[in-house]
């Protein structure tokens, strides 16, 4: 009896040591962490410019809490055909996860935080230049004896999850994404969602319906929003050129009063649609589009048919101008409903 009760005494304090002595071993861990990871993080590409953060507790047996973490760094890696990018990042806490002892790794989850991602060339091309009130974990560790494989593996998948839409990894993840169109931001959930023991990255359907309303002068159907919501990476190119052929068309009619407007912006859609995503996809975003329940069924079939056009042309390099030749002078080009029989 006696030594059982000795031995609770000796486990109370060992916790206790543990539980004031933890802040001070994190902070430790943390700054031998941080010296050892940033010459491998400079060998990815990746310096970090700024690292601040608040205190560092013990979060469980097993983990530890970065609380307000900043941090400026900057990329020089090809992504989205830009190889320079500056970065900030603000998280409410950074939980750190040990993983192994005898092969020191550790898993990260990080708390309500934003990324905000600036390209360091002219004219920008990327999907998200930020993200705000996010929540990440991952089960891909990080080994700390090879940051710099850790870290390459740990890129390829997220290259992988936002250019193909998926992965065979768990990663939960939800945020509000921002996308910038015509200098405004178009705020959009972006979220990944499990099946089949893979992580697929999905945006809210209701918020691309709601985008289109706002920022577009065309309707978005119901298909064809989920078929967007299915591959975010693409979104945003996507509404521009969906923006781009509906005011160009009406810009052409403004000035040109029989100037067939519906049949040049679908020849136009079609074809910039099949130059960036190929005329697969095209026709995917093309003939859901053509579900709206305002067109008549002679009108749907001219879309079709143009649309048609638009990606068997799509192998030339065209103009807009060319484009409009081609919808004012071309026998093949249907220019009104009433050429349908």
């Amino acid at each position: 009896m006696r030594f059982f009760k000795w031995f609770l005494i000796s486990i109370l304090l060992i916790v206790i040591i543990v539980y004031f002595s933890g802040g001070y071993i994190a902070r430790e861990l943390l700054k031998y962490a941080l010296e050892y990871a940033e010459p491998e993080l400079a060998g990815l590409g990746i310096t970090i410019k700024q690292f601040d953060y608040n205190k560092v507790r013990l979060h469980s047996l097993n983990s530890f809490l970065v609380s307000d973490v900043d941090v400026h760094f900057d990329v020089e890696k090809e992504i989205y055909g830009k190889k320079s990018f500056s970065a900030e990042f603000s998280s409410e806490s950074v939980i750190l996860r040990i993983a192994n002892l005898n092969d020191p790794m550790i898993r990260l989850t990080l708390k309500e935080f934003d990324l905000y991602i600036q390209s360091n060339e002219e004219n920008p091309d990327r999907p998200f230049g930020k993200f705000e009130n996010a929540y990440w974990r991952s089960e891909t560790p990080i080994r700390l004896y090879d940051v710099k494989e850790s870290g390459e593996l740990i890129i390829d998948r997220l290259t992988t999850l936002f250019q193909e839409n998926s992965i065979p990894d768990h990663i939960e993840f939800h945020g509000d994404a921002l996308l910038n169109l015509d200098r405004q931001d178009i705020k959009v959930r972006l979220f990944t969602e499990q099946f089949d023991n893979r992580t697929y990255l999905r945006l809210d359907k209701d918020d691309i319906l709601k985008a289109s309303d706002e920022f577009l002068d065309t309707d978005v159907s119901e298909s064809e929003a989920e078929l967007i919501s299915q591959y975010p990476a693409r979104a945003l190119h996507i509404l521009k050129i969906t923006r781009d052929a509906w005011s160009l068309s009406q810009r052409e009619k403004s000035k040109r009063e029989d100037f067939p407007d519906d049949a040049f912006k679908h020849i136009y859609w079609s074809y910039h649609l099949t130059k960036t995503f190929g005329p697969d996809f095209a026709k995917e975003i093309t003939d859901a589009h053509e579900t709206l329940p305002n067109n008549t069924p002679q009108q749907r079939k001219m879309d079709f048919h143009n649309n048609e056009i638009g990606r068997a042309i799509a192998s030339e390099d065209l103009s807009v101008d060319d484009l409009k030749r081609i919808v004012l002078n071309s026998p093949e080009i249907i220019r009104s409903p009433d050429q349908i029989p």
